[in-house]
């Protein structure tokens, strides 16, 4: 017992040593702001690459450049500054069309595009306001734009900018209309962008927008990783696009997403170089740039290469069908209007 009170003095001396001692080397550990800790671990936890994985070692290619490659400061021939004026549209709907198809546009106001103009969907009571617009360039033929504005003072519903409508000029037809929106339908909460010849069922798509999670998505018909062309119309060469992959991507049928979405991928589009291939630059190159995801549309939903009868749309789970000329889109709507058609 003689010996406890040593003990514990040595014990005392040792604890004391050893704080010191954590002191010394504590206070050479270098101090971190809480910012660069938060940093390091969102380093750390680095969300993975969205693509096929080889294209990771090419995911520079998806960032922004430093400066503009192509123009997007083209004006409005006809601006239709009047088609949001003053209201708040759930829906926006660009469709693509081709200055001489006077009768498939007809076709379109008049039957699943009719929303537009306040009617509602058949066998439905309440319908969010939607507004379409059909989107133009200039057509070498002034003949041609000369229809266009006639048939814009009937219904107002054109948008021409003034850069050359063809085939090439895809991609720079869908962002100015993104940028048309960014000026003159800022309060519309979706936007969609598809083709003249193109039947929505619009209920179905807009029970779609409800239900999936849109914030910074893009619904349609979902491609995740496409090989590249090597022939045909949609061809890439290698200067326009290097990789052998495509990126995730909706295709070109139909489309949808967030109107901040839209505004931003036209705020970075030109610090890319341009590609012809609108579906793939916009809702891929353009929306991975901006860490866009997308929602697929089941392929029970969609029709992609055939052409439907028109009871295959009024009935069952169809919410998109392409390649319908303006006979079958009537001969399709009246069976909306008519569901006695298809009970047999």
């Amino acid at each position: 017992m003689r010996f406890l009170p040593r003990v514990l003095v040595l014990c005392l001396v040792v604890m004391i040593l050893t704080l010191k001692l954590m002191t010394y080397y504590w206070a050479r550990i270098p101090e971190f702001p809480v910012s660069s800790t938060e940093n390091t671990f969102a380093l750390s936890a680095k969300i993975p690459f969205y693509g096929n994985p080889s294209l990771i070692p090419y995911k520079e290619f998806f960032v922004p450049g430093q400066n503009t490659t192509f123009p997007l400061n083209y004006s409005f021939h006809l601006n239709g500054s009047h088609i949001c004026k003053d209201q708040d549209p759930y829906l926006v709907i660009f469709v693509l069309s081709v200055h001489d198809q006077t009768a498939q546009r007809e076709a379109v106001r008049r039957t699943w595009g009719s929303v537009a103009n306040g009617n509602h969907w058949p066998g439905t009571t309440i319908m969010p306001l939607i507004k379409i617009v059909f989107l133009f360039g200039v057509h070498d033929d002034e003949i041609l734009n000369a229809i266009i504005r006639t048939e814009n003072e009937i219904h107002q519903d054109i948008v021409q900018a003034n850069f050359v409508d063809s085939y090439d000029n895809l991609s720079l037809k869908v962002l100015m209309g993104f940028k048309w929106m960014t000026l003159h339908c800022t309060r519309a909460k979706f936007l969609m962008k598809t083709d003249e010849d193109s039947f929505i069922v619009l209920p179905k798509l807009l029970k779609k927008l409800e239900s999936a999670s849109m914030d910074n998505s893009i619904l349609g018909v979902y491609s995740f990783s496409e090989g590249v062309a090597n022939s045909g119309k949609n061809k890439i060469d290698k200067n326009e696009y290097p990789l052998s992959l495509f990126p995730p991507h909706c295709k070109g049928i139909m489309y949808a997403m967030p109107s901040k979405l839209a505004a931003n991928i036209v705020t970075v589009a030109n610090h890319f170089k341009y590609m012809r291939i609108e579906d793939v630059f916009i809702t891929g190159v353009l929306a991975k740039a901006v860490d866009a995801r997308h929602v697929q549309l089941e392929e029970s939903e969609y029709y992609k290469y055939k052409t439907p009868k028109p009871c295959e749309l009024s009935n069952g789970p169809i919410i998109l069908s392409h390649g319908v000329n303006a006979v079958l889109m009537y001969q399709t709507w009246n069976t909306f209007q008519n569901p006695i058609m298809c009970s047999s």
